[in-house]
């Protein structure tokens, strides 16, 4: 067991806000060494701990403002449900998409499954479109 937070929800409040305090050694002692992320809308190979640290350092660069905000935990079991809002300007390069210095303000939803005391998956889905939209590099048809 690593920490001795009070519930499930608690170990991902800390999580949230150990990732905007950019406090990446807190990691250390939230999320597992094996820590698998899964998402059909963001990077594959995020399959460890190091990894999720470089996943969130990278993103990082291209928001350097990130501020994630916690909407909503409900937690059943070992997992934990959470409606999270992303807001940060983009002023890096967001995979193919040059810089916007536009604001993405964006809900994603995000299961969390935490076990001996730590993360040790996520399941974390969020709407591309809408946020290429946001940043203007995508236009709907008119």
């Amino acid at each position: 067991m690593k920490t001795s937070v009070a519930s499930n929800k608690d170990l991902v409040k800390s999580f949230v806000e150990a990732t905007n305090r950019r406090d990446w050694s807190a990691l250390d002692a939230l999320v597992a060494v094996d820590f698998v992320r899964h998402s059909s809308s963001g990077p594959p190979g995020v399959d460890s701990l190091e990894k999720l640290k470089q996943f969130h350092q990278a993103e990082l660069e291209t928001f350097p403002d990130l501020r994630e905000t916690v909407l909503l935990l409900v937690e059943e079991g070992e997992y934990v449900a959470a409606r999270i809002n992303f807001h940060g300007t983009q002023v890096g390069k967001l995979g193919p998409f040059p810089p916007s210095n536009r604001t993405l303000n964006a809900d994603f939803n995000c299961i969390f499954r935490v076990a001996d005391g730590c993360i040790q998956e996520s399941w974390v889905e969020y709407d591309n479109l809408y946020g290429l939209i946001q940043l203007g590099h995508y236009a709907l048809p008119t």
